[in-house]
């Protein structure tokens, strides 16, 4: 509900992926440079990313996914995090930017945090 995709490139989300309200995932960005244009007249930046959103993914509500990046296999994304840099498979990230904070850990079954 109320969210949004703006894919120039390429926006792949995989199966078995939820996400919450209000999420925003976007490849490109608008150019700014040219202080004596309008920005809306600038067109956009970043026209060859790729957002890759790798299956069994939870994107939590109110999270902004940016750029080029790849969220690995079972990851969670926490609520209003913001998501600029990719992030590996089995990781829980939050934050602004969003940072790793658990892996999970297949040899002890449990999801521990990163220190």
């Amino acid at each position: 509900m109320f969210s949004r995709i703006n894919a120039n490139n390429n926006v792949r989300i995989g199966k078995n992926t939820i996400t919450g309200p209000n999420v925003f995932i976007s490849d490109h960005n608008h150019n700014y440079l040219d202080p004596n244009r309008p920005i809306k007249e600038q067109g956009d930046l970043e026209l060859n990313n790729t957002i890759n959103i790798e299956e069994d993914c939870w994107i939590g509500t109110n999270v902004c996914i940016v750029g080029n990046v790849t969220i690995g296999r079972h990851c969670v994304i926490g609520a209003n995090s913001f998501v600029n840099q990719s992030i590996p498979d089995f990781s829980i990230a939050v934050g602004n930017p969003a940072k790793v904070v658990k892996k999970y850990n297949f040899i002890t079954k449990l999801w521990e945090k990163v220190i």
